[in-house]
Formats: structure tokens, C-alpha cells, sequence
């Protein structure tokens, strides 16, 4: 076994780094998803000790730097990102949050999605602003991402809501990169938009300006998890585990 031990257990640190937020909500939501993570590995009977540490890549502390230089250098360790796509957080930031940390076993898993089950969740959210299969495409907007690899995530998301809701769905992003989500909504006029974003927060926020000033009367879903949203939360959590388990066979393959 890979891991190390205390005791009768074994020890896993698990840092689970979110973006950070100024926003209270969005940070509610990312405190319920980390809850969520804590409870499915609590229901764990394999003999490990889940040590899961909170980190974020902006905004908030600690910084996953910070936080996995904290963490004793005997102790394997995985760095999960709360993140739904590749992008230069996955790729630059928690990369090199491992290689300077001193950790002996260490790895990095996968962002969260594109996965089919954060489809369905988009769908959930687009269904409880009135969303019906009759309604036509939809335009599905991300903060977006100044890598290809993380354009291509977005891109694949889009594929499988697309699938899920059985009505063509375009893409566009929130930040200055194309396509750009607020010249996708002018173009297609749809009724309705998904947010592919984990909670509330700048992007979100700036979502719904930028759909109000196209003038078109499309209503904007909430973003996948709230404060209120276990069930959301558990989701996420369920993908989150998903890409740790990943990680942790990285670890054993080393």
C-alpha cells in the first residue's frame, strides 16, 4: 500500500482547490461541495484517513502553494481541483503548487468535468427557470479559458448537454475570448441559457449583464450549486471523488 501510516490507519491528504470568490454565496457553495467530498469519504471503509484541506488558485487563502508546502512531506498527497475544466489553473497553477511543496508522493487530478452528470445537473438548473424540451437551442455560456485544451472542454460540455436535452446547444464564453457568450446569444436568440459555472461569483454575475444587453429575452439559469443545493453539491462531490480515485492510482502506479 502506498499510503502512509498512522496507527491502524493510513493517511491520504487530499487538497481540494476550488478558484476563490468574493462572492458569499459562490463561497457557500464551493464550502458544501468540500462537505459533500468529507461525507462520501467518511462512508469509505478501505483504511484510510481522508485529510481533506481546502485551497483555492485566487482571491481566497490559503493558496494551494500554501497549502501543500504545509503538509508533511512523508505523506502522500493528491491535489484534486474544484474546477470544471482544463485550463491554466490545472495545467500551470497546481502543477506547480506540486512540484515546490517537497512532497515525495504527490499527484494531480483531472478538473471535474466535462462529465455527463454535470449535464444532467445543467438540465436540472435550466428546468426550474421553465425550460422544456420545445423551447430550441440553447446557448450555453463558461468564464472561459486562453488554453485550446480548456476551449475544448467547453466544447465537449456543450456536446453532452446537447445529448442530454436532445436540442442543439451553442457555446460562448464570458471573458474576452471567442466565441464570446453575449455575441452567441445575439446570434441564435434563444429563450434559454445554462451557466456552466460551479457557483455564484464574478462570472456569473457578469453572465446575466451581458445577456441583458443583447436585448434578447433570454432567461439565464443558475449556476450548477447553491447553498441550498445538497443534492447539487453531491454531484460535484461524486465527480470530484471520481478524478481523486484517478489521482490516487497515479500514486500507486509511480
Amino acid at each position: 500500500m502506498f499510503l502512509s501510516y498512522n496507527g491502524n490507519m493510513t493517511i491520504l491528504n487530499v487538497i481540494a482547490t476550488s478558484h476563490g470568490t468574493d462572492s458569499v454565496a459562490g463561497r457557500e457553495a464551493i464550502t458544501l461541495i468540500r462537505e459533500q467530498i468529507k461525507f462520501l469519504l467518511a462512508q469509505r471503509n478501505d483504511g484510510v484517513e481522508y485529510r481533506v484541506h481546502a485551497a483555492y488558485v485566487d482571491v481566497e487563502s490559503p493558496s494551494v502553494d500554501d497549502a501543500a508546502a504545509s503538509l508533511p512531506n512523508d505523506e502522500p498527497c493528491v491535489i484534486v481541483p474544484i474546477l470544471l475544466s482544463t485550463g491554466f489553473h490545472t495545467q500551470v497553477d497546481l502543477r506547480r503548487a506540486a512540484r515546490n511543496s517537497g512532497i515525495e508522493r504527490i499527484s494531480i487530478g483531472e478538473s471535474l468535468g466535462p462529465d455527463a452528470r454535470l449535464a444532467a445537473l445543467t438540465r436540472a438548473r435550466l428546468e426550474e427557470i421553465g425550460w422544456t424540451p420545445g423551447d430550441g437551442p440553447v446557448v450555453q455560456g463558461a468564464a472561459g479559458s486562453s488554453r485550446a485544451d480548456g476551449r475544448a472542454d467547453m466544447s465537449r460540455a456543450a456536446e453532452l448537454l446537447a445529448e442530454e436535452l436532445h436540442v442543439p446547444v451553442h457555446h460562448g464564453f464570458v471573458a474576452a475570448i471567442d466565441p464570446k457568450f453575449h455575441e452567441v446569444v445575439a446570434e441564435h436568440q434563444p429563450k434559454f441559457a445554462a451557466t456552466y459555472l460551479l457557483a455564484e461569483g464574478f462570472f456569473s454575475g457578469k453572465m446575466r449583464r451581458d445577456a441583458e444587453s443583447t436585448g434578447v429575452p433570454v432567461k439565464v439559469a443558475a449556476p450548477l450549486v447553491n447553498a441550498q443545493g445538497g443534492a447539487s453539491a453531491a454531484v460535484v462531490a461524486e465527480c470530484f471523488i471520481d478524478r481523486m480515485d484517478a489521482a490516487i492510482a497515479q500514486l500507486d502506479a509511480a
